[in-house]
This record gives C-alpha cells, sequence and structure tokens, in this order.
C-alpha cells in the first residue's frame, strides 16, 4: 500500500502548493507527516529525497516564496527537519541551499510570518528532527541558532516555549559526552581534558563534534547562571521555564554533564530558594529532587550542597510554600530517611493543628512552623488549600515505615474522622483543637470531599481495622445529613464500600448501626436529587458484587471475604434486601411520568391517574 501511496506524492505536492490561502484543514497536514516519518524510518539509506526529487522541490519553493499558507510552512519546515535527519538527506539539502533559508530566523521574520506561533513550532521542531548526527549539530551551532533557541524559551505561545525547552534539552542530552566503562569518577579535570579521551564522546559523536556541544553547553550555562533568579516580577516566567529546562536536563543528565550542571547552577539555585518565591516552589522542588537523584553515588550518598538545598527547601518560612515542597517529595518517592520524615511531620502539622489531636507528639522539627502555620490556616483560602494537601498525603503517609511516623496509622483516621466532624459543625470531638480555623473548614465542600478521599485510601493502613464502627458512625452521619452535597454523599459511599471490604470481621458492628446505615439508604434512595439515587443504586450495586464474590469462593484481590460466620447480618440487610430496592427503583424511574416525587418519597398510595 505504501507504495502505491508514494507514486500520488508528486500530486500532493502540488495540491499543497496550489492550496493559497485556503487549506481547509491542517490536520490532514500532520497525518501525512506521520505518514512520511514511517517512510522515512524505513528507508535505511536515506534515499528518499534521490528517489522521490518532488519533496526536494516542494520544500525548496516553499521556502523561497513564503507565500504559502502558514500550516504549509510549519509543515514544510517540520518536512525539512525530517528530511535532514540522516546524514545522506542533510547532505542533498545543503547541496540545494535549502537549509540556511528554511532555518533562517531572519528570512521569516522579513517575511511577516515569524509572528504566526504556527511558523515558530515548525521551526523548532523541524531542528529537533534533524539534530540526530554530528553534521546537523555543526550546522546548528554555525548558524547561531542556540542563542535564538533561548530567547524562545519565554515565548509568549506556551507551547512554543515548551517546544523550545525540550529541544534545548534533547541537544544537550542527545550529544551529551558518557564515561569509559572503566571509569568510577569523573571529576572537573576529566571534564576539562575530556577532548583527549575518546571513550567519553558517545555514539555518533566525533572528535571535532564535542566542541560543537561544548560551545552550546557554554551558552546554555551563561543562561542558566542569568536567569534562574527573577532580578524583577516580571521575570517569574522566565525563571520558571528556565527551571523546567534544568530539571529535564539533571533528570537524564549522566557525568560529566550532570556535575557540570550543578556546578553552574549551584549558586543560583540557592539564591532562589532563599528568595522564597512562592510562584517557583513547584519547579524549584522537582529540580532539586532530580539534582538529589542524579548526584546520588553508587552508594546512595547525595552531593552535600544539593542535600542543603533539599533540607533548605524543607525549612521555608511560608508555610503555604512549605507544604508544597513536603508534598513534592513524597510524591516523588523520599529520597532518604531523614527528609521523608521531616516531609511527613510538615503535611501532618494543619490537620494536628485543627483537630488538636497531637500527631506529632512533642519536640518536633515541626513545632517552629506551629505559630505561623496557625497565622497562614486563620486565612479560608490558605487553610483550605493547605488542608487538601495534607489529606491527599495522609494514605501514603501511614503506609510509611513506622520509624517515619511521628504517630500510629490509627491516630491519623482518628484526626480525618474528628476533621469530617468540625466540618459538619461538631467541634465537641475537637476540644484541643484551633476554634479560629473552625469556621474555615465548616460546610466547605472540597474539604469534606478530600477528607471523604483520605478515609477511604487509610481502610488499608496497618492497624485501623478496629475503627470500623467509629467510621460507619461519621459516615452514616454524613449520608443522613440534609445539607449533604450529592458528591460528599458519593463519597461517603464508596468509602463505606471500602471500609465494609477490608474489615473482615464485621460481628461487632451494633444492630442499631446496621439498622441506621439500612434507614439511611432506604431514605437516599429516594432522594429528590437524581445524582444522589444514581450514587445509591451503585453502592448497593456495588455491596451486592462483593457479596458475590464472597459467596462464589472469590474475594477480591487483597480482601478475605466480606461474608463471613457472624457477619452475614448486615449484607442480609444491605445486599439482598437492596434486591428489593432494585426492582422498587426501577419502577419508581418508570412511573416518573405519572405520579409526582412527593407521592413516591412519602409512600402514598399511587391512584393511577394524574
Amino acid at each position: 500500500m505504501d507504495a502505491d501511496c508514494v507514486l500520488l506524492l508528486p500530486g500532493v505536492c502540488q495540491v499543497l502548493l496550489d492550496s493559497g490561502r485556503s487549506l481547509p484543514d491542517d490536520t490532514t497536514l500532520e497525518k501525512l507527516l506521520d505518514w512520511l516519518t514511517g517512510i522515512t524510518e524505513a528507508d535505511k539509506e536515506g534515499s528518499l529525497l534521490e528517489v522521490h526529487p518532488c519533496l526536494l522541490e516542494f520544500i525548496s519553493f516553499v521556502v523561497c516564496k513564503t507565500s504559502s499558507d502558514p500550516s504549509v510552512i510549519s509543515f514544510t519546515l517540520k518536512l525539512c527537519g525530517l528530511m535532514g535527519a540522516t546524514e545522506d538527506g542533510f547532505k542533498r539539502l545543503q547541496e540545494s541551499s535549502v537549509l540556511d533559508l528554511a532555518f533562517s530566523r531572519q528570512h521569516w521574520h522579513e517575511a511577516g510570518l515569524w509572528e504566526d506561533p504556527c511558523i515558530r513550532i515548525g521551526w523548532i521542531q523541524g531542528l529537533r528532527s534533524m539534530l540526530l548526527h554530528s553534521k546537523a549539530l555543526s550546522f546548528f551551532v554555525q548558524a547561531d541558532l542556540t542563542a535564538q533557541l533561548l530567547q524562545l524559551q519565554t515565548d509568549t505561545s506556551l507551547f512554543v516555549a515548551s517546544a523550545a525547552n525540550q529541544m534545548l534539552a534533547h541537544i544537550l542530552l542527545f550529544f551529551q559526552p558518557v564515561m569509559s566503562a572503566g571509569c568510577n569518577t569523573i571529576g572537573k579535570k576529566h571534564w576539562e581534558d575530556k577532548r583527549t579521551q575518546a571513550s567519553i564522546i558517545g555514539p555518533g559523536v566525533t572528535m571535532d563534534t564535542s566542541e560543537d556541544y561544548d560551545a552550546v553547553l557554554a551558552v546554555t550555562s551563561k543562561y542558566l547562571q542569568e536567569s534562574l533568579v527573577p532580578k524583577e516580577n516580571t521575570q517569574f516566567h522566565q525563571s520558571l521555564q528556565t527551571l523546567k529546562l534544568l530539571g529535564l536536563l539533571l533528570a537524564q543528565a549522566r557525568p560529566p554533564l550532570r556535575d557540570q550542571l550543578l556546578q553552574t547552577a549551584a549558586d543560583p539555585l540557592e539564591e532562589v530558594v532563599t528568595a522564597g518565591c512562592s510562584q517557583l516552589t513547584l519547579p524549584l522542588m522537582d529540580v532539586v529532587l532530580a539534582a538529589y537523584s542524579s548526584s546520588s553515588t553508587g552508594e546512595g550518598v547525595p552531593d552535600q550542597h544539593v542535600a542543603r538545598l533539599l533540607s533548605s527547601m524543607l525549612t521555608m518560612s511560608k508555610p503555604a510554600d512549605l507544604i508544597q515542597a513536603a508534598a513534592a517529595l513524597l510524591s516523588r518517592g523520599h529520597p532518604d530517611s531523614v527528609h521523608a520524615a521531616q516531609a511527613v511531620r510538615i503535611l501532618l502539622l494543619p490537620l494536628d493543628l485543627i483537630t488538636g489531636q497531637a500527631l506529632l507528639g512533642t519536640n518536633t522539627a515541626a513545632d517552629k512552623h506551629r505559630f505561623s502555620m496557625v497565622d497562614q490556616l486563620k486565612s479560608k483560602t490558605s487553610c483550605i488549600s493547605m488542608i487538601c494537601v495534607c489529606l491527599t498525603n495522609t494514605p501514603q503517609i501511614s503506609l510509611m515505615p513506622a520509624d517515619l511516623l511521628p504517630c500510629p496509622s490509627a491516630s491519623i483516621v482518628t484526626a480525618v474522622l474528628s476533621l469530617l466532624r468540625i466540618c459538619s459543625g461538631d467541634s465537641s470531638s475537637s476540644p484541643a483543637g484551633c476554634p479560629e480555623v473552625f469556621r474555615n473548614v465548616i460546610s466547605s465542600g472540597k474539604v469534606q470531599k478530600s477528607a471523604l478521599e483520605a478515609l477511604t485510601g487509610l481502610s488499608s493502613s496497618p492497624g485501623v481495622k478496629g475503627m470500623l464502627i467509629e467510621v460507619l458512625a461519621v459516615l452514616i452521619e454524613y449520608l443522613n445529613h440534609p445539607d449533604s452535597d450529592p458528591i460528599v454523599l458519593h463519597k461517603s459511599y464508596q468509602a463505606v464500600v471500602q471500609w465494609l471490604s477490608v474489615c473482615v470481621d464485621l460481628s461487632f458492628t451494633t444492630d442499631k448501626l446496621q439498622q441506621d446505615l439500612v434507614e439511611v439508604v432506604k431514605k437516599r434512595v429516594c432522594d429528590m436529587r437524581w445524582e444522589v439515587r444514581d450514587s445509591t443504586v451503585e453502592f448497593l450495586g456495588k455491596l451486592a458484587d462483593r457479596h458475590s464474590e464472597s459467596a462464589a469462593g472469590n474475594p477480591l484481590p487483597g480482601h478475605r471475604g466480606i461474608c463471613q460466620e457472624g457477619s452475614c447480618a448486615i449484607f442480609h440487610r444491605l445486599v439482598f434486601f437492596p434486591l428489593l430496592v432494585h426492582v422498587s427503583v426501577a419502577i419508581y424511574l418508570h412511573l416518573l411520568h405519572l405520579a409526582s416525587l412527593d407521592e413516591l418519597c412519602e409512600h402514598r398510595p399511587f391512584s393511577g391517574q394524574r
């Protein structure tokens, strides 16, 4: 089929040239480029331009005339880079004088087209496709395109800025030197003397090309030093993009590139950390964690300067930044027990302060943040944001090794339950809490949803199964509360199912608790809101599924079976009774057009007449 399609290339090129400025659908060009990419990858000899000269004629015409539709020009630049990805194709493009014109920013600027993001994207992606061999790198350096690419790091178009970011990372990573197998360490002198060691040069990079690579690295290093620290408020975007670039590089860089980057960025990074720019907290943490991970030796000992940076991030003065940094550390995988334990205490501090459950014990490192954290929690926006980040991380925290936790997992569950009670207006279970903060979380749907999700995740924590009665009591309160949001009710149902699933022995649940759950489900199945009715039916269906799997001897992975001796009572009430409810609901939905919802919910006899 490809052979037949290739015969159509001359006609396709002519259609694109004749399209003028009225191309109906530029997604066709992307599909055409994908197809040509497949053809090029299959062409091991790089003879596509020789076999199909119409491609070279098409590229030359579009680049020289500049009158085509911008989408066609962008496609052409990408195609040019694709054809130049092999040394043979690159040579043919150079001989036809296409390359210099195609990737000249001045050429497109004079044509009045450079301001179109479509052109800039094509320019960047075309260069990236081509930069797979040493000749392309030499062309890139000789044309002084590094500086132009750095300017695009802060382009007004986020797509262009991101593409420029990734392309520069591609150049430095793809052509980076590598250590010889016999080298265990690499230092500054080894980096400076690399030109004398052929074993360091990576595949496809010659000794001459190392000079081109050094030129790109030198310009980039200077840019990193000058751009990491924002001089004014307007430069936050530039610092953000620079941090993203550095993060991409450190995540994949090997020695000696990694060492050079760390040496270049160490002082600016420390200055950014000290400045405490809230807008840069997360990208800065990504960079520090990437540096921490990549700078570790075979024994797992990180660079001391990087370790100090990480410690500084976990002692920032702004509570909101501190919470974000600690959460980022846990989400990326804790690098060592000291920093992991510090992050855990930071993340549990808001929950400790609000509920008064003493999750951190006494004399902890988090105490120095206590007063500033309380002040921050008094602001409703900051309070909700920080407590939600804290709640999101509690399930992961509860599963960490016991020596990293300041309290048992059961204490965290108790604190979450206390928070849920506070949200519903009951602060009696938190006499040691912070009353000034209570008003910020009462009736907060966002906090309630986060707390219920956390409670669901905490069900699999060690040592919490004995808390089933207390958990179900709070969840039933939420299910029965007249002002509960439909999403909050849905999250409550999910938590009930999860806790009933992981707690094997349900025989100790009280008859009153079982009856309360049955009654609230019967109430909610006829709720005025369709979302609540759907959630209730879904809840009953999940219980029925779990009961069926247990009865068949095939419990869900991780569960030993729900309906065991002494624990079936609640399932006879909530599984077999719902089978009748399912039928009732079906009839209820069918009769909605015949009778008012009030008649059904109040269980009044239905007369059959409107």
